[in-house]
């Protein structure tokens, strides 16, 4: 009987083992982030026509101030619906940031590099709400993540790479 009852024990301690294994298995795939993707909907609209000038012969040129023009950039890709990333080289190492920026635009993320001062650790700034950085964290393995929600942010994601950083 004490063979039966070890066999009992056994089994029983096998199938728990294995059922909690598929359980965490399935719910590390839920949160990996493959789930998260948008899924946009195209509607065609019709086409209206520009509306005609009433003074005819006279072309109107619209200038704009050469300062909007990175205001303009980042309208654009706030309604493009890509996340918008910033990329700080804050190390002695040059093109860091442009190698970086090529990174996420495969990705598919809107990107732009720039150098700032040096700095000894690498992070991720989260400019706004909503917004996750688990696919760049893990691509640049940089751990340290923080909030700065701004109102109206020029960029959704700020990274700062430091010294720290090892590609």
């Amino acid at each position: 009987m004490s063979k039966f009852i070890k066999f009992v024990f056994y089994a029983v301690g096998t199938f728990l083992l294995l059922f909690s294994s598929i359980i965490v298995g399935a719910n590390f795939y839920r949160d990996s982030g493959v789930f998260d993707k948008k899924v946009v909907e195209v509607k065609k609209q019709p086409v209206k026509p520009a509306p005609a000038s009433k003074t005819p012969g006279k072309i109107i040129v619209d200038s704009k101030p050469v300062e909007d023009s990175a205001k303009d950039t980042a309208e654009t890709t706030k309604k493009s619906g890509k996340t918008t990333v910033q990329v700080v080289n804050c190390t002695g190492k040059k093109g860091l940031a442009g190698e970086v920026k090529t990174m996420l635009v495969a990705q598919g993320f809107e990107a732009s590099a720039e150098t700032g001062n040096i700095q000894s650790t690498s992070q991720i700034i989260v400019r706004k709400k909503g917004i996750k950085t688990g696919t760049i964290s893990n691509m640049l393995k940089i751990s340290k993540v923080s909030e700065e929600i701004q109102a109206e942010p020029n960029f959704d994601i700020t990274i700062i790479l430091g010294n720290d950083y090892n590609p």
